[in-house]
């Protein structure tokens, strides 16, 4: 009869290999014979979480934690999936609380870093990437998240040398060439980090970090929007406070200097579009349309119909200035870019993205009125197109600007 943890060298060897559909059997089997495996439902939870099945995991991880509440595995599973699900106050108190239990876990500070990170806390990113270096000087995933934090602190040499010291420990690995990828892309280097998210590829055809960092190396090659990244990268130095202030200065400034206002309007324009609008000039080539995920590729349809009605609807308020409605229609068209945008790059079925996109259907019922009453010529179109432009600033300030 096998000990209660003989199924772990097979499981671990399985998880090494990435064969995370054979793992899950495995600790299904071990479950069956044992329910009350704290063990063995936490690694389930992985496992499912790998395999994108995140209610289940979340269920899982949640199990082990309630038969050992003790079991500090238990709660960094939890950790990962709470991130996966973009709830990052959630994965940052299950890390928390792991860290509790064992404050010797280089991996645990990895993963509270990389959240960290995401909340643009550079330096916290950084500590928690010394730390766990601490313990394990050759972890190369948490030489990775220094040379991130280096990077968005405005260190390039220092970023490009715990790049560096990463590739040195971990070079075959996908996530490693990735973060070396984004260090190179943040630090002005686009050729670079193109070469290095084209061999996280090769060693992972599935990995979305090294996609989503491929398709940001490709939009570089446009220097309006390398230019524009850079500004937003220095910013992202910045504490919050700074750049609220920037951003508010430079309203001030262009409300006296005239002559800034072009400048000021296009990078508000590209604040909100830049993405989109690169992402589908990138569709013009084969290597570019292959890059893009489906979701990049459905965004660029939705902008560009908008944009296309927008554009079909003024020149037939040029042909035809009787035609009632054309007008209205077009700017409807163009404001509701800004919720199109705004819903977009928000992490889909979080709660802020539900929230825009009611706003945004709002919006487009508001706008959808306007262009029929005065089509019919009811009256109070000019009272819905007034409440639609009030509602569409309204939700600039809101979604954009909080």
């Amino acid at each position: 009869m096998e000990n209660a943890t003989d199924y772990l060298p097979r499981v671990e060897l399985l998880l090494s290999q990435h064969r995370h559909a054979h793992a899950t059997q495995e600790l299904r089997r071990q479950l069956a014979q044992d329910p009350h495996d704290a063990i063995a439902h936490a690694l389930l939870a992985v496992c499912l979480l790998e395999q994108k099945q995140l209610a289940e995991a979340q269920s899982e991880a949640e199990l082990a934690i309630h038969l050992s509440p003790e079991y500090d595995f238990a709660f960094y599973a939890l950790a990962l999936i709470e991130n996966r699900r973009h709830r990052p106050k959630e994965a940052l108190a299950a890390i928390n609380e792991a860290l509790a239990l064992d404050p010797n876990d280089a991996d645990y500070y990895h993963l509270l870093g990389q959240l960290r990170l995401q909340s643009g806390q550079w330096q916290a990113a950084l500590q928690a990437a010394q730390t766990g270096l601490g313990l394990d000087a050759e972890h190369a995933g948490l030489h990775g998240l220094q040379a991130r934090a280096l990077a968005r602190q405005g260190r390039p040499d220092e970023a490009g040398t715990a790049a560096r010291s990463a590739l040195s420990y971990a070079a075959s690995s996908s996530s490693t060439q990735a973060q070396a990828g984004w260090v190179a892309l943040e630090t002005n280097r686009p050729k670079e980090a193109l070469e290095h998210f084209r061999e996280a590829l090769r060693l992972d055809p599935e990995s979305d970090f090294a996609r989503e960092g491929l398709v940001e190396a490709l939009k570089a090659r446009y220097w309006v929007y390398r230019t524009f990244m850079r500004f937003v990268y220095w910013s992202g130095t910045l504490s919050e406070g700074a750049r609220r202030g920037l951003f508010l200065g430079a309203w001030v400034v262009v409300r006296f200097v005239r002559v800034l206002l072009p400048v000021y309007l296009l990078f508000v324009f590209l604040s909100w579009f830049a993405d989109v609008i690169f992402e589908s000039l990138l569709r013009v080539s084969a290597y570019g349309r292959l890059a893009l995920s489906e979701r990049q590729t459905r965004h660029s349809n939705q902008f560009l119909g908008l944009l296309a009605v927008a554009a079909g609807a003024l020149a037939g308020r040029l042909a035809a200035p009787t035609v009632p409605g054309t007008s209205t229609l077009g700017m409807v068209a163009l404001g509701l870019l800004f919720p199109l945008a705004g819903t977009w790059r928000l992490p889909a079925g979080t709660l802020a993205w539900q929230r825009s996109r009611w706003a945004g259907f709002g919006l487009a019922a508001v706008g959808g009125l306007s262009v029929a009453l005065e089509v019919l010529g009811l009256g109070g179109d000019g009272v819905a197109f007034g409440a639609f432009l009030v509602g569409t600033l309204a939700y600039t300030w809101v979604f954009a600007l909080r």
